[in-house]
C-alpha cells in the first residue's frame, strides 16, 4: 500500500502508511477497555473512548516530533535521508548515505530515547501537580507520558537497529577506533540476550503462561536467527573487502588457432557444452592475438568456409570488458553489474588473460568462504544460468557497504 505524505522538511518527505491509522484505533480500542475495566466508576463509555483515541493520537504525534529533531541532528552529522515512513511506535528511513564518525553516530543515537524522557518528565508532572485527577485531559496526560517513558527504556535496548543498539555500538567504535569491533560486540550482546529470552520462554512455556511463554520463546528464535544473519553478513562483508580476484577459480579460456578455418571452427562450437560461453580466443606462436565468437560463422556463406579463417575476423582482446588479477572483489562485482555480457576477462599482470569470470564463479567463491560447499550438480546448474548462488544479493551489500562508509 502506498504511504500518504503528511509534511516535508529540509527536502524529506515524512510520510504515515495506512496501516498507522488502523492501528492507532486499535491502540485507542484497547486503551478505552483498559479504562472501562479500572475506570467504570469515574468515566463512561463515550468518555472512555475520548481518553484512548487522544492518548493514541498525542503518542503518535509526539513521536512524529522526536523524530523531526532527530532527521535534523542527523543531517547536521552528513545522514542523506531520501524519505521517512512512520509505522505506528517507529520510522523506517530510507538512507542514502550514513554518518561516517563514532561521535557523530552517538549524537545520532541518544536523540530519540532523551526526547521521550524529556516528554515523559514534562507530562508526568503537569498530570502529577494538577488539581484534578479525574479530568479526561490530565489522565491523557498522564498517559501520554507514561508510554513516553516506557519508549524511552525500549529504545535503549541494545539490540539490533534500536537507538541502544547503535548507541552501545558506537561508543565501542569511538573508543576501539574499530567500526567492526563495535558491531562485532553488538552481534554477541543480541545473541545473550535472545537466547536469555528464549530460555525464560521455554521456562513459561511449560510451568507458567503458556501464551506468554510462546511469544517469548518466538522472539528469542528470531533473535538467535538474526544475530546469525548478520554473523553471516558480516563475513560476507570480510570476503568482499579483502579478497581479490587472484583468489577465485576461474573458467578457463576456449582457445583456436589463428589459420584455423571456419569448418574446424564450426566443429569446436558443436563440441561446446557451455551455450552460455560464446568467444574463442585466437592464438599464433603460442601468444594471444585477440578473439572470435559465434556470429562469424554467419559473415561467410557455408561454401566459403574451407577457405576463410578465423584469424582474419578477430577483434583486439581489449575490447572485452576486463580487470586485474589483484582487483578486489567489490570493485569487480561493480564492474561486472555493468557489462552486458555478464562476465570479465581476467589479465595479469603483463595483461596476459588467464581465464573468465562471472557472477556463478564469485558467488561460489563467497559461499565456500563461508563454509557452503554446494553439491556438483547445483554447481552446474548455476554455472550455465551465470547468477549469484543461493539469493546472495552481493551488488546491493556493496551497496549498503558504500552508504556505510565501509568501502
Amino acid at each position: 500500500m502506498r504511504s500518504w505524505q503528511i509534511f516535508k522538511i529540509w527536502g524529506i518527505p515524512f510520510k504515515v502508511h495506512p496501516y498507522w491509522f488502523a492501528i492507532l484505533f486499535l491502540f485507542a480500542w484497547s486503551i478505552s477497555n483498559q479504562v472501562n475495566l479500572t475506570s467504570d466508576n469515574i468515566y463512561n463509555t463515550k468518555e472512555a473512548w475520548i481518553i484512548g483515541f487522544l492518548t493514541s493520537f498525542f503518542l503518535l504525534s509526539s513521536i512524529i516530533f522526536h523524530e523531526v529533531f532527530h532527521t535534523f541532528v542527523s543531517l547536521n552529522q552528513g545522514v542523506k535521508i531520501k524519505k521517512i515512513t512512520f509505522y505506528f511506535l517507529g520510522a523506517i528511513l530510507q538512507i542514502d548515505k550514513y554518518c561516517q564518525t563514532a561521535l557523530g553516530n552517538i549524537k545520532i543515537a541518544i536523540v530519540r530515547p532523551f526526547l521521550c524522557f524529556a516528554t515523559a518528565f514534562i507530562l508526568i508532572n503537569i498530570s502529577n501537580n494538577s488539581a484534578s485527577q479525574e479530568q479526561i485531559a490530565v489522565n491523557v496526560i498522564s498517559r501520554v507520558g507514561i508510554f513516553n517513558l516506557f519508549l524511552g527504556f525500549l529504545n535503549l535496548i541494545p539490540i539490533g537497529s534500536l537507538d541502544g543498539g547503535n548507541l552501545l555500538k558506537s561508543i565501542i567504535w569511538h573508543f576501539s577506533g574499530s567500526k567492526n569491533k563495535g558491531r562485532d560486540f553488538l552481534n554477541k550482546v543480541n545473541l545473550f540476550l535472545s537466547l536469555v529470552a528464549l530460555f525464560f520462554g521455554i521456562v513459561c512455556l511449560f510451568r507458567f503462561n503458556f501464551y506468554f511463554g510462546f511469544i517469548l520463546s518466538f522472539l528469542g528464535l528470531f533473535g538467535v536467527n538474526s544475530s546469525k544473519s548478520e554473523s553471516q553478513f558480516f563475513k560476507i562483508e570480510k570476503i568482499l573487502k579483502f579478497s581479490e580476484v587472484s583468489e577465485l577459480k576461474l573458467k578457463p579460456l576456449r582457445k583456436i588457432e589463428y589459420d584455423s578455418n571456419f569448418l574446424e571452427f564450426n566443429a569446436l562450437i558443436k563440441n561446446n557444452k557451455d551455450a552460455s560461453d560464446k568467444y574463442f580466443f585466437v592464438t599464433k606462436n603460442g601468444r594471444w592475438t585477440g578473439f572470435v565468437d559465434e556470429n562469424i560463422l554467419k559473415a561467410v556463406s557455408l561454401k566459403k568456409w574451407e577457405r576463410n579463417f578465423v584469424g582474419d575476423f578477430k577483434k583486439p582482446i581489449d575490447s572485452l570488458v576486463n580487470v586485474s588479477c589483484n582487483y578486489k572483489l567489490w570493485k569487480t562485482i561493480e564492474r561486472l553489474e555493468e557489462t552486458s555480457e555478464g562476465f570479465l576477462l581476467v589479465l595479469n599482470a603483463a595483461d596476459i588473460p588467464l581465464g573468465i569470470l562471472d557472477r556463478s564463479k564469485i558467488g561460489n567463491f563467497v559461499l565456500n568462504k563461508l563454509g557452503f560447499n554446494l553439491p556438483s550438480e547445483i554447481v552446474n546448474k548455476l554455472n550455465s544460468k551465470n547468477h549469484y548462488p543461493l539469493g546472495i544479493e552481493l551488488p546491493r551489500i556493496i551497496k549498503s557497504m558504500k552508504k556505510k562508509g565501509d568501502l
